[in-house]
């Protein structure tokens, strides 16, 4: 397989306390059974704590860095590479992933991933060009922000064609959702990661390589241009193109109420077309940027030359973002969360939980449920305000005052002040900006999403509004309120999400599943028929629910806040989802026991997972 694949068929394993580099086989074996990406990331998770299970940021707690067998190959949408721990944030499975054009240098240079042990007693970065690898002092840009660190980096280094992962402040002082940013501001931000890069003392990877040739035959450039024909044809490519992800917004906020306003309390927001992706095309947008090798190019390139958001040339907030720091703290200041977001990235600092966190904040503060003395005497606590916002991140990122609460997460945050049920966030993880109340399917992915609270994990939002795989058992949902009956369909999309984090190729990339299977089967040297994509990704699923079990995940925690379950008035039409009733079936389909969460010993065999 690995000869003549999309493999590079080594890893990289590097002890930052012994300062010891190691090259080794990439496991051929799992990686058929777990492909690449966060799969075979959570296979090799798997294998570590089998000799023992630490906290996350805890020096012998491991750092993986994965590609998959499709990233870097030339085939569209192949940019893409996962990282897994443990999460600082939950205590459980953590993973992120993220595009640009770093994952695919790190094939080039000639591995699949990265295994970081141990810590280092003083800032380090790591150097990879092709085999040259060392570990190297990293105390000059230790403190700096993500921006500045990889422009001194490559000015140190005589040459802008490294690409570099590193942390900002944030993964320095482990805020429990700090980041790992790549290639400018992409960002790897969910699940704290960053943080424990940071208690490695590991600032930066950077990386470069030579050898951009896979050993493919002709049949996989007519299926990548087959494929890549398909998805241009597409509505949802064209508006990603034109808008960005924040394309969304108005659709979001005006016709399904999916876009949560001042803390998933409100059901209408009349300003969102200030924020929106159409708004920001007609002011801010100074270009468009893409991934290796993508055609859809949704990444916004904004400028504000000047005034008091003045910024330059950099990466506009995404659909997340604008979510997360816009309808949600009741801003509608483009520019102002434009300007929050390129801070926020510099700090590198998660703006899902960052701007959740921020909003119960500021609700506890309106419920008079936080006591005068914890709070800084010189801000405005009302939502809406975005020097609040602003000034909120910066504290949050070093630490200071309430700040070192606030860094905790919305979670410890709320318990702190005894109002859990403020928090948006389900198994610890902050709940991305879509509405379970306006797409009922999204509860029980969220509840039943390995790494917590996740819309990349499982896309019900998109699958309710016609993106559907039928040969895939996703078929079409007439109502976007319906809790029965859709078991198959939640779980189908979820396995087929844990496939594509394993390939890795973009999520927005959605051409006809037979195509993938094609591609794939191309890249790992072996043929993949249609129904072993679902098999492939229901195995790394439950791959991932065994680990969290050994964590000490349970069952009681897939319930949906309060703050979550309130009736609005507006486009959700007063929507709640039942989610007992979808766990019920769920769990049934899956074929998991309901009482403790673990696959059962059949299922476990069906998978081939017996030996786990």
């Amino acid at each position: 397989m690995v000869p003549i694949s999309g493999y590079r068929g080594k890893i990289l394993r590097i002890n930052l306390t012994e300062k010891e580099v190691k090259t080794e086989p990439l496991d051929e074996e799992n990686a058929r059974k777990f492909v690449g990406g966060s799969g075979l990331g959570a296979y090799y998770y798997y294998k570590f704590m089998e000799q023992k299970v630490v906290e996350a940021l805890s020096p012998e707690n491991i750092l993986i860095f994965f590609t998959g067998p499709l990233t870097g190959l030339p085939t569209a949408c192949s940019g893409r590479f996962s990282i897994c721990s443990r999460s600082p944030l939950t205590g459980i499975w953590g993973e992120a992933n993220s595009g640009g054009k770093f994952g695919p240098e790190l094939k080039f240079a000639g591995y699949d991933g990265i295994i970081v042990e141990g810590k280092s007693e003083s800032p380090v970065y790591i150097y990879i060009n092709d085999e040259k690898i060392e570990i190297r002092n990293a105390n000059d840009y230790w403190g700096m922000g993500v921006f500045e660190s990889q422009e001194k980096i490559l000015q140190s280094l005589g040459d802008e064609t490294f690409k570099i992962a590193c942390i900002g402040p944030a993964g320095e002082n482990l805020v429990k959702f700090a980041s790992i940013m790549n290639d400018g501001a992409r960002a790897a931000g969910r699940t704290g990661l960053g943080a424990v890069m940071g208690s490695k003392m590991l600032k930066a990877i950077v990386v470069k390589g030579s050898n951009k040739h896979f050993s493919l035959p002709e049949e996989f450039k007519e299926v990548s241009q087959e494929a890549q024909d398909t998805i241009m044809k597409d509505f949802s490519t064209e508006l990603s193109h034109d808008l960005g992800t924040a394309g969304y917004v108005d659709l979001a906020v005006d016709m399904f109420g999916d876009l949560p306003i001042r803390n998933w309390s409100q059901g209408t927001y009349e300003n969102a077309f200030n924020i929106s992706g159409a708004t920001m095309s007609e002011t801010i947008l100074v270009g468009r940027k893409a991934c290796y090798r993508c055609p859809i190019a949704c990444s916004r390139e904004v400028e504000i030359p000047k005034g008091k958001y003045k910024l330059p040339k950099t990466k506009g907030p995404e659909y997340e973002t604008i979510g997360a720091f816009g309808t949600n703290l009741l801003i509608d200041n483009l520019e102002a969360l434009a300007y929050a977001n390129y801070m926020a990235n510099s700090y590198g600092i998660d703006t899902i939980s960052s701007g959740a966190t921020i909003g119960v904040f500021l609700d506890l503060v309106s419920m008079n449920a936080i006591p005068k003395e914890d709070l800084l005497d010189n801000l405005d606590y009302s939502f809406g305000n975005p020097e609040t916002l602003i000034e909120l991140l910066r504290i949050i990122s070093y630490r200071e005052g309430i700040g070192n609460l606030l860094a905790e997460g919305s979670k410890k945050l709320a318990e702190h002040y005894d109002q859990l049920d403020v928090s948006p966030q389900i198994a610890g993880l902050e709940v991305p900006y879509h509405d379970p109340r306006a797409f009922s399917g999204m509860a029980v992915q969220y509840l039943t999403s390995p790494r917590g609270a996740c819309h990349a994990n499982g896309d019900a939002y998109l699958v309710l509004q016609g993106l559907i795989f039928p040969e895939l058992g996703i078929d079409d949902i007439p109502n976007r309120f319906e809790n029965k009956g859709i078991a198959k369909q939640m779980a189908n999309i979820q396995s087929y999400r844990q496939l594509y984090n394993a390939m890795t190729i973009c999520q927005f990339y959605n051409p006809p599943a037979k195509l993938v299977a094609k591609l794939l089967g191309i890249a790992m040297g072996e043929e993949i028929v249609l129904e072993e994509l679902i098999l492939l990704g229901e195995r790394i699923f439950a791959l991932k629910r065994l680990i969290n079990l050994k964590f000490g995940w349970k069952t009681e925690w897939e319930k949906i806040p309060q703050v979550m379950l309130q009736k609005l008035e507006g486009p959700t039409e007063g929507n709640i989802p039942d989610y007992e009733i979808q766990l019920k079936e769920w769990y049934t389909y899956r074929n998991y026991d309901r009482n403790t969460g673990e696959p059962k010993i059949d299922e476990l065999k069906r998978l081939e997972l017996l030996d786990f």
